[in-house]
């Protein structure tokens, strides 16, 4: 399992307020996607640099279907930092909104071929 943080300033706008937050691990480690994302906000706690109460923040998850629009949203924030990160991965079989959406936080859970991937997109604006 790999997490990794994208701040503000790997967007391409200099004054961007967003984050990106990705877990990623193989499927064939997990029964299924949910268990997936308990065992990332575990992960995430377990370090100091990734540390706040994921548990907690996501106990009541719903995991509903997220549509192509949400992909399309999701990929296109990927995008917002091509002069500066380049992410290739393969095409989304599956993917869910762990919470509800709100404007400054979108939580996505993926499913490609191979990988299982815990998307957080958040702003501060």
């Amino acid at each position: 399992m790999i997490a990794i943080e994208f701040g503000n300033f790997c967007f391409n706008s200099a004054t961007s307020e967003q984050n990106i937050l990705a877990v990623i691990a193989p499927k064939n480690k997990f029964a299924s996607l949910d268990d997936f994302i308990t065992a990332a906000l575990k992960f995430m706690e377990s370090d100091e640099k990734f540390y706040d109460n994921w548990t907690e923040l996501y106990k009541n998850r719903t995991n509903l279907p997220a549509s192509n629009d949400d992909i399309a949203w999701m990929k296109s924030r990927l995008e917002e930092m091509n002069q500066r990160i380049n992410i290739l991965y393969e095409p989304v079989i599956n993917a869910v909104n762990v919470i509800p959406p709100k404007w400054n936080d979108i939580t996505l859970g993926l499913e490609t071929k191979d990988e299982y991937i815990f998307y957080l997109w958040g702003t501060s604006v």
